[in-house]
């Protein structure tokens, strides 16, 4: 039977060349699913609200403007009454520091405080500040939505849990109302800092401050102050962020089991002097233990905490297949790149696969022999090579992956993401190859969990089953084209892949995100394609993880040592072994 031509897009001109640093999420694979799991997982936990006091500071804003400022003839309105209050403890919290921010960052407008406190003013004017502001962007913009969602403003609507600023939306006293938890919240940062001077000043017509009040302001309402056992509204937070109090719906309890995960994982990270950062959570969650060399730690999951692991490494299968993917777009545009305006066809950077050095690298790399032209093997026949069962891609070829390749050994995903991310490979041939080993393992790592209500709870993050790539769409397309795709050559399988899963989806995205295209870096004319740019920021990573670890720090339930291994405060340690009691213990099924 005659091989199907390929059907590709005809463009009529071609984009101007777009600047490496100008290209984001190329596949859409980061905020069409990446993230979205990420706030399934860690709910009202984003990427841009790392400081729990924030969560108490802003209800507070709201309240001191309504108690001591709305209705009288110099008020602002309650935005500006927010942003001003906002400006104030960024600068308080400066002074406190002796021109440093709080321990963790993250203070709105540090820069530009930094460098008002380093002119040597020993007074602020509010007003002046005002019309300079530190930061386009309040914290007001970003805590926003996961203030209403955690339920302390009145809302009958859920707001988009996002990673992305909501630029642009006013906020009037028609739209906000504290709830009763809000105001318990309020009150409870108020009961700190109600007579100090700066609150009182900051309210005022006056809204002048010296810099000895606005210190002691920062003192006791800092952003790193409220891991201090003093602090009113510490236990009201950390109630809330563990759904203890004012949760309405299934995510608030998914959020409090991940942060019991990471509080459990740092238990155990500790024990053994291990620090706990993003890589040893999903090593942890992934594998089942963390390495370095030859050193091992063995990570025992507590039965209560099963589920959320278990969707945890859900998260981890979507994260290795998107490093492949996007090693596979840096890699194609990275080769066209080198061939300029006269482009590439599918088919002759697919050959690249059969080339001698190809093998040669791949032996030294992999630590196996491998026979023949690596294009001609299967995924089956060279994992064969590490361990893994040989046979169909069924149940128990998924879980011999599982026992042949653990973490950091020549076939993990761990390891064969870090020789992607690292770019040694990307001007040869072995840069096709290593994506396309990585994807391999993956999906045949996944395949167990297919039809299991956790596979299912992966495929429901895609609310587009052509533009979302998440595992189970990747693998049922793969089975439609293939059938068996774990028996199919590399050759066979990169060929599709490019052209579906990188070509076709790179330009589908690029159209998505605007309308002429602009940010493409691939261009199609015939069997040809061109690139027009690089590409070179691979991998998703987890900034919710450590947004996470810096909340539990404010909460004060674990704390970095002088070692930089993060360990349980004794606080942290009650307060886990009481958590942990109360929950009851999840099935995985």
């Amino acid at each position: 039977m005659a091989k199907k031509p390929q059907a590709f897009p005809i463009l009529l001109r071609w984009s101007d060349h777009v600047p490496a640093s100008d290209v984001q999420d190329p596949l859409g694979l980061r905020l069409r699913s990446s993230t979205r799991l990420a706030s399934r997982l860690l709910y009202c936990i984003t990427s841009i609200t790392p400081r729990a006091r924030y969560f108490s500071f802003i209800p507070w804003c709201v309240f001191d403007h309504q108690q001591h400022e709305k209705g009288k003839p110099h008020a602002l309105g309650l935005r500006d009454g927010v942003i001003i209050r906002e400006h104030a403890l960024t600068l308080a919290c400066i002074a406190h520091h002796k021109g440093e921010p709080c321990s963790g960052g993250t203070l709105v407008g540090t820069r530009d405080a930094k460098k008002w406190f380093a002119i040597g003013e020993k007074e602020a004017d509010f007003k002046k500040i005002m019309r300079k502001k530190f930061s386009k962007n309040p914290a007001l913009n970003a805590y926003m939505n996961s203030i209403v969602n955690l339920g302390l403003f009145v809302s009958d609507v859920e707001r988009p849990d996002t990673d992305e600023e909501a630029v642009g939306e006013v906020f009037t006293f028609d739209d906000i109302e504290l709830s009763t938890l809000g105001i318990e919240l309020a009150k409870r940062f108020d009961q700190k800092i109600a007579g100090l001077k700066t609150t009182k000043q900051i309210a005022s017509k006056d809204r002048r401050c010296s810099l000895d009040d606005l210190a002691e302001f920062g003192k006791h309402g800092g952003l790193c102050e409220l891991s201090n056992k003093g602090s009113a509204d510490r236990e009201l937070l950390r109630d809330i962020f563990f759904a203890i109090v004012g949760s309405k719906g299934e995510s608030h309890g998914v959020r409090r089991q991940s942060l019991l995960l990471t509080l459990d994982l740092c238990r155990q990270f500790s024990a053994e002097d291990w620090v706990l950062n993003e890589p040893g959570f999903a090593s942890a969650v992934y594998f089942g233990e963390v390495t370095n060399g030859d050193t091992r730690l063995v990570v025992v999951i507590p039965p209560q905490l099963l589920d959320i692991a278990t969707r945890w490494r859900m998260f981890y299968f979507h994260h290795f297949m998107s490093v492949a993917f996007e090693g596979l777009f840096s890699w194609l545009v990275s080769q066209l790149g080198n061939l300029g305006l006269a482009g590439a066809t599918v088919d002759s950077l697919v050959a690249k696969l059969d080339e001698p050095a190809v093998r040669k690298n791949l032996t030294e790399i992999m630590s196996v022999a491998l026979k023949g032209s690596f294009g001609n093997l299967t995924p089956s026949t060279l994992l064969v090579n590490s361990g893994v069962k040989n046979g169909d891609l069924d149940e128990a070829v998924s879980k011999s992956v599982d026992t042949a390749v653990t973490s950091q050994t020549p076939f993990a995903e761990d390891t064969l993401e870090d020789l992607i991310r690292s770019n040694e490979h990307l001007y040869s041939s072995t840069g096709l190859a290593l994506p396309m080993i990585l994807l391999s393992v993956t999906l045949a790592r996944y395949s167990q969990w297919e039809s299991t209500n956790f596979g299912k709870w992966l495929a429901n993050s895609a609310n587009d089953a052509y533009l979302d790539l998440v595992p189970p769409l990747v693998t049922t397309g793969l089975a439609r084209r293939f059938g068996d795709w774990w028996k199919t050559s590399f050759k066979e399988l990169t060929r599709f892949v490019l052209s579906r899963y990188v070509i076709q989806q790179h330009q589908s995205m690029s159209y998505e995100k605007t309308s002429t295209g602009e940010r493409c870096l691939l261009q199609v004319d015939g069997p040809k394609i061109v690139s027009t740019g690089g590409f070179d920021k691979i991998g998703m990573g987890n900034p919710r993880l450590s947004r996470a670890i810096q909340i539990l720090t404010d909460l004060g339930l674990i704390k970095e040592d002088e070692d930089k291994v993060i360990r349980l405060t004794p606080e942290g340690e009650a307060f886990l072994e009481g958590e942990m009691k109360k929950e009851a213990k999840h099935e995985v099924s």
